[in-house]
């Protein structure tokens, strides 16, 4: 009796094993074929409401409204990015093209004077140190002007990469919008297609896991919300304390960026700290430095519970699925490995499934 239910207990392992590395096979090498078919469909699910409502309110066909407000949709995203994306380039331009004018008649004046404030006090205390410190100001500025010259000729160098992957991202692009045509006319057509080809069983399963994924997400977007604004409450307080010019809209883009993991708000903080200290502005580089430590110490504290606790997920398990999400996965894991968890748990606590006691 013993023995079977080892038995038992190795073949279930080994299925959820069997499960767990297709699935990630799927994610990770079909994922990114499949990627134009799905933001499409998730285009057409998005418009759903919209197109019903619109349908029910003009009596029109669904057809050609779906058609109309696809359009729409489109031409407005269009116009947006174009808008941000001017913009953003330009900036961008202005800034790679600024670096080293900026290095010459700011940061290198900047080091000069505090090499030879150095130099001054080491005099006073103990003069054979003076050609040490002298060395080690002239490395350091070189190595600033190398780095700064470095950044410069890589970001021409990646705009030219970027430029060069546009054919690749217009194929899909393309792809996306004649199959989101397709979804929006036929979105009832095609879904119940593909239900019709499932068992029941599987059929109920997936609509219970499409009515919980929609739930959570939704919570999620409200966790993370509420995590931007606390942050965003945070560098406005620091930045007004710090006397910072434009402080509501820095704080605000500020916060926009502390919701990409990659970045966080030390992309911002830590190079403007960093160049205040060059330049001599003690108070304001440690004062940046400062808010950033404490931001970084809440936002650890505040995210695993303030996720967990909007999803229902235990706040180390949040952690957990995040940590791993974002290492296998990268940004889409950091939201996605939570939400399926969540959806696991769920769908367990109600009797659907049974992964665990």
């Amino acid at each position: 009796m013993q023995i079977e239910k080892m038995r038992a207990f190795i073949i279930r392992v080994l299925f959820y094993c069997i499960i767990l590395g297709l699935a990630y096979a799927v994610l990770k090498y079909a994922l990114p074929f499949l990627m134009p078919f799905l933001v499409a469909f998730l285009i057409a699910f998005i418009l759903k409401p919209v197109i019903n409502w619109v349908t029910q309110k003009t009596k029109l066909g669904r057809k050609p409204v779906s058609v109309l407000l696809l359009i729409a949709f489109y031409v407005l995203a269009a116009a947006l990015i174009t808008v941000l994306g001017t913009r953003l380039v330009i900036f961008c331009r202005d800034i790679f093209y600024a670096l080293p004018q900026v290095y010459d008649t700011v940061v290198a004046p900047a080091l000069n004077s505090l090499q030879d404030t150095l130099e001054n006090w080491v005099m006073a205390l103990n003069p054979t140190l003076t050609d040490f410190v002298e060395s080690a100001g002239n490395s350091l500025s070189s190595s600033l002007s190398s780095m700064v010259t470095a950044i410069s000729t890589g970001a021409l160098s990646a705009v030219t990469n970027v430029a060069g992957s546009v054919p690749s991202f217009l194929v899909k692009f393309i792809i996306t919008i004649v199959a989101s045509f397709f979804f929006v006319s036929d979105y009832y057509a095609i879904t119940s297609f593909l239900a019709r080809q499932l068992p029941q069983k599987a059929r109920d399963m997936l609509f219970k896991v499409k009515e919980k994924g929609v739930d959570v997400i939704f919570k999620f977007g409200r966790a993370y919300a509420i995590l931007l604004s606390i942050t965003f409450v945070e560098l406005l307080i620091g930045f007004s304390l710090l006397r910072v010019d434009y402080a509501l809209l820095i704080a605000l883009l500020t916060a926009i960026v502390d919701i990409l993991p990659v970045l966080g708000t030390g992309t911002v903080l830590i190079p403007w700290a960093a160049a205040m200290l060059i330049l001599g502005n003690f108070p304001l580089g440690i004062g940046l430095l400062i808010l950033y430590a404490i931001i970084t110490v809440v936002r650890q504290m505040l995210e695993p519970r303030v996720v967990g606790k909007q999803i229902g997920l235990y706040p180390l398990v949040t952690l957990v699925c995040m940590f791993v999400g974002t290492y296998l996965f990268g940004f889409v894991g950091l939201f996605g490995l939570p939400i399926i968890a969540t959806v696991l748990v769920q769908l367990n606590q109600s009797g659907d499934i049974h992964l665990f006691k």
